[in-house]
């Protein structure tokens, strides 16, 4: 009997914390078409087949065809918000997007340590809109879902002095193009873009090297980066980038992993690389992003 208690009290346990964080909301990113579309795309799906690569073990969303980006606000529980929030762009080569590894995990990651999660899902595939800048629209999007986020941040519950950004692989483009280059790509549309699309910090999670601009890091967030040694020529680029960002005086943190590869996302495996999120949970910690 006493076994059979003590399970109705867990279960009533896990309940009432499932319910106690506020069920997701989606918005939008534009107010009608995005910018730059110039063709019409399939419906939405997901690509992976049972035969693709397994991550820690298990598949995951290879989303495709996204031609309307939005925003999905995943709230913590009350008792630990600490009222900051962080913007997650999972990566896919500008092709994909690899929506649960990078996204939706990552969410639940943020929200357990008190922070607003909102998961970026932008336009894919990239060279539908520019053939010769693939990357571009993933930028356009990053920018505004900044400015968006900041713009509605009280109706939130956020404050719009710590929102951040952070993005893996082909995701670090929303956050270098939102970080570290001062220039708007797009036209301003409505109010929202009033707002700053310059975030309060920013983590290119194995996302290769510099962005493409001229006036990069005027007013650069704290940043802080994760790479694998072994992950091709991404750990060049991420090494450049934290020099560039080292002589720029811009407050940086780097972590480089003897092994570890690509795309991992936060699924722990022996290999130490991927428990950085402890090492990021530390960081947020430090610069006071995780003070309630």
């Amino acid at each position: 009997m006493k076994t059979l208690t003590n399970s109705f009290l867990l279960i009533l346990f896990v309940s009432a914390n499932a319910l106690s964080a506020p069920e997701p909301i989606t918005w939008n990113l534009w107010p009608g078409e995005a910018p730059g579309e110039i063709e019409n795309l399939p419906p939405e799906s997901d690509r992976t087949k049972d035969s693709d690569k397994l991550v820690a073990g298990k598949r995951l969303i290879r989303l495709q065809n996204v031609s309307v980006p939005t925003l999905t606000i995943y709230k913590p529980d009350p008792k630990i918000d600490t009222g900051s929030s962080i913007i997650i762009a999972p990566g896919g080569g500008h092709t994909i997007l690899a929506l649960d590894l990078e996204g939706t995990e990552v969410a639940d990651w943020a929200t357990s340590i008190g922070m607003t999660a909102i998961v970026l899902k932008y336009r894919v595939p990239g060279r539908v809109r520019n053939p010769e800048k693939t990357w571009l629209t993933a930028a356009q999007d990053g920018q505004r879902a900044v400015s968006l986020v900041k713009s509605r941040a009280k109706e939130l519950g956020i404050d719009p002095n710590r929102i951040g950004i952070m993005g893996f692989s082909a995701g670090g483009t929303p956050v270098k193009y939102s970080a570290m280059v001062s220039n708007r790509l797009y036209e301003p549309l409505d109010e929202h873009d009033d707002q700053s699309f310059r975030p309060a910090f920013a983590a290119p999670i194995y996302s290769g090297g510099l962005p493409i601009g001229t006036d990069l890091f005027e007013d650069c967030p704290p940043v802080f980066m994760v790479i694998a040694h072994d992950d091709k020529e991404r750990s060049i680029g991420m090494a450049e980038l934290y020099i560039a960002l080292k002589k720029a005086n811009v407050s940086t943190e780097m972590h480089i992993y003897s092994e570890g590869g690509h795309g991992y996302g936060i699924r722990r495996t022996e290999k130490p690389v991927t428990s950085w999120t402890d090492r990021m949970g530390d960081w947020l910690r430090l610069k006071g992003f995780l003070d309630r």
